[in-house]
């Protein structure tokens, strides 16, 4: 019993030392914690909304219709970048609305692909296509919108995304979700 107690003590020190690091001020959709363990969670979400794009999205060099609907990010190279990019692009106003909004936690990657759309190899890898550009296979990044937006209607009610940009709105009914601090 005694060393099951010091470890669950080692694991809730990990986690509140890492949910420290959070800037203060953000808003997360109300969870509740299923299972803590020293690297992940698992978390029961209630609803909300996101604002999501494909990681395979195409990007092409010196693509200039970029700078309209993306922010600047300083490490394009890295995976999961130009998604970043897009998302975070609309969120600090390349919308509809030319709205800026708070930015939220947490940031959802998820793998919207089936085995039969994916290569075994390629999965968490980039392809090179014909064009020259690059893409991933079957994954989807999301941003949390702002709580303005959880409600029922609040993908109808934000500010729309730019054309072009590949982001789009949707509603998340919530659920677990394993949740990992980097």
């Amino acid at each position: 019993i005694e060393r099951a107690a010091i470890k669950d003590s080692r694991n809730a020190a990990e986690w509140d030392d890492m949910a420290n690091r959070l800037p203060q001020g953000l808003e997360t959709p109300t969870y509740d914690v299923i299972v803590r363990r020293p690297k992940y969670e698992i978390r029961t979400y209630d609803a909300f909304t996101v604002c999501t794009v494909p990681m395979k999205r195409t990007i092409r060099a010196n693509d200039v219709n970029r700078s309209k609907t993306d922010a600047k990010i300083s490490n394009p190279q890295l995976s999961g970048a130009s998604s970043f990019g897009a998302l975070a692009g609309y969120l600090f106003g390349k919308n509809s609305g030319d709205m800026p909004m708070a930015m939220t936690t947490p940031v959802l990657t998820t793998n919207a692909g089936t085995a039969e759309e994916e290569e075994p190899d390629s999965a968490a890898e980039d392809e090179e296509e014909d064009d020259g550009a690059t893409s991933n296979t079957g994954k989807e990044m999301s941003f949390v919108l702002p709580s303005t937006y959880w409600t029922e209607d609040g993908a109808e009610r934000a500010p729309q995304p730019l054309d072009g940009s590949n982001v789009r709105l949707q509603r998340d009914e919530g659920g677990d979700r394993a949740v990992i601090m980097f």
